[in-house]
């Protein structure tokens, strides 16, 4: 499996490993095929497996007690998800289901638990990483408390923009972005008001758009 050790690097939680550890990780992987709208996991399921995306996109999800999709998150290629799970045994706070043909990078937990116990430095990394991403995931909440409507939506967009984006000088291209329904599931308001805040972004210059090809001014004020 060195033929996707990059694939793995690329991923946050693997970015720091040397190159030796970075073999010891592509050696337990492997890839699964899913077709569009498989549910990879169920809210509640027990998970045990972390997926790397190659190819697709996935979709992460939650339902209130209407019914009512609530779509917290897009992953494209590179991306990954259920990395918590290798560490222990968990039940999924969210459905993942797949928004197209994917091909997935697999790990699962007793594979990787095997790394772990022999290698201090290598779980050493993985501790630093994971303390990373929940600082990071704190920040994200503090700044939506305090941003309106528009803010939600544009920080929604730079999230997806720094993970799958493409950064020309100071701009950033998101080339498949999220419909305006993902939106507004993600931004918890109506399609209605995606599209008057949408219009309002391009009117300030903040944001362009052209079918579903997102331009976006990654600086800006608190709204």
């Amino acid at each position: 499996m060195k033929l996707y050790a990059e694939n793995i690097r690329s991923v946050s939680l693997f970015s720091t490993l040397s190159d030796q550890e970075l073999e010891m990780v592509a050696k337990i992987a492997f890839v699964k095929t899913f077709n569009k709208g498989y549910m990879v996991f169920e809210e509640g399921e027990k998970r045990d497996t972390l997926y790397i995306v190659l190819k697709g996109r996935v979709k992460i999800s939650l339902y209130d007690e209407d019914g009512r999709e609530y779509i917290l998150d897009i992953i494209s290629k590179d991306g990954f998800f259920g990395e918590l799970s290798l560490f222990e045994e968990l039940s999924g706070f969210a459905n993942v289901m797949t928004l197209e043909h994917c091909e997935l990078l697999v790990i699962r937990r007793k594979d990787f638990m095997g790394i772990l116990r022999d290698n201090n430095d290598f779980a050493l990394s993985m501790i630093k990483e994971l303390s990373k991403r929940l600082r990071a995931a704190n920040e994200k909440l503090k700044r939506f408390a305090f941003l309106g409507v528009e803010g939600r939506i544009l920080e929604y967009l730079m999230d997806i923009g720094q993970k799958s984006g493409i950064k020309v000088k100071d701009r950033i291209i998101i080339e498949s972005g999220p419909t305006q329904v993902e939106i507004a599931s993600a931004c918890g308001c109506s399609r209605e008001t995606v599209s008057r805040m949408i219009k309002s972004l391009v009117e300030k210059g903040r944001l362009s758009v052209l079918k579903k090809q997102y331009t976006i001014r990654p600086v800006y004020e608190p709204m």
